[in-house]
């Protein structure tokens, strides 16, 4: 019974690890622009800063809330090369259930700041 219990905690680590190794985390490709402001065991609170012009490199979200400070034209480029622009209002909420994939730029000649909620316990749906 032991030997089963240890051999189910250990299998049930190393898919976790491989959840969290298969995301490519924003804070450690494009750390001059995510700042994570809160991280516990349910959320990921991540200030995003964007000077004009400036852009990330491709990173991963699962299920996320954000809400737009201060807004602008952002430009988001997906893994297959497909380049969508957005304007983003200040005061903009918004919710994502699915696992997104992309890299994203400001477009506008103001600095754009969103704060993004990440849900840790809330499974994406497949995109």
């Amino acid at each position: 019974m032991n030997k089963v219990f240890c051999l189910s905690i250990i299998l049930f680590s190393i898919s976790c690890a491989k959840i969290e190794k298969d995301y490519i985390l924003p804070e450690k490709v494009s750390p001059d622009v995510y700042k994570v402001l809160l991280e516990n065991d349910d959320v990921k609170v991540l200030e995003v800063t964007f000077a004009p012009g400036q852009g990330d490199n491709m990173h991963d979200h699962g299920v996320i809330t954000f809400y737009v400070v201060k807004g602008g034209k952002l430009q988001a480029t997906l893994p297959d090369g497909t380049v969508r622009e957005n304007k983003a209002p200040d005061g903009f909420v918004g919710h994502r259930n699915a696992r997104t994939t992309h890299q994203m730029k400001n477009m506008s000649n103001d600095t754009v700041k969103v704060i993004i909620v990440e849900h840790k316990n809330i499974k994406p749906i497949k995109n």
